[in-house]
């Protein structure tokens, strides 16, 4: 190649961004939910995540010495974030309001697990399925909070929260499979606000009944 050419090459090509680990790692974490969320979990590989976020593939293994390590850090990441978010929504709010919030809560939910695609089962249900979840940050912890908080609000029917909160999950996450497999949203959401009004809201006198909107703008109830 000609020096003038070389030089000309040598100009174009974009300088290096020196970032710190810390944000290095969270930029490569943020990759690789865009890769996988476009695409078939199995079919992605380490140098598509590289690759979406500039980085060179021993970058890569500086901070995720394996694949299971990236999809451990998704998935701790993906938790942590919603449980904060979770607490957020939950601070300070009036008794009176209670039952909308968790109905609420539990369509948010479901949206969120369903929105997550072919992600949910690599990370929730793949390779990485034993590792143990933080259990602050763990779905069945969220419901025993949300629950509890409840229960003190006079909102739900004062039930065994541990066993509670094991059968809510269950309940949320086969809604969010049947909306995933067979759609129909709205039909599956609304018999499980059926089922959880039942089954755990305080008996109220009638045409007392608690309006709520979904996170989608729905009016439900």
């Amino acid at each position: 190649m000609p020096g003038s050419l070389k030089r000309r090459a040598k100009k174009s090509r974009a300088p290096r961004r020196r970032l710190n680990p810390d944000a290095r790692r969270s930029e490569l974490l943020d990759a690789a939910l865009c890769v996988l969320g476009k695409r078939n979990p199995t079919e992605v590989c380490v140098e598509d995540v590289t690759r979406a976020a500039g980085a060179a593939k021993g970058t890569f293994y500086r901070y995720f010495p394996s694949w299971e390590d990236l999809l451990l850090a998704l998935r701790e990441h993906l938790l942590s974030t919603y449980a904060s978010d979770f607490r957020a929504r939950f601070a300070g709010l009036s008794p009176s309001n209670w039952w909308a919030e968790l109905e609420s809560e539990c369509v948010w939910f479901v949206d969120f697990v369903v929105g997550l695609g072919s992600l949910h089962y690599t990370i929730f249900h793949g390779p990485i399925a034993d590792h143990p979840i933080d259990a602050e940050h763990s779905a069945t912890t969220l419901i025993t909070e949300m629950l509890k908080a409840g229960i003190a609000a006079g909102a739900c029917r004062p039930v065994d929260v541990d066993v509670a909160s094991v059968l809510l999950f269950a309940v949320l996450h086969a809604t969010a499979d049947g909306i995933a497999h067979f759609g129909d949203r709205e039909r599956r959401v609304e018999v499980m606000l059926d089922l959880l009004r039942g089954w755990l809201r305080n008996s109220q006198p009638p045409g007392d009944a608690i309006s709520i909107q979904d996170p989608h703008g729905e009016q439900m109830g």
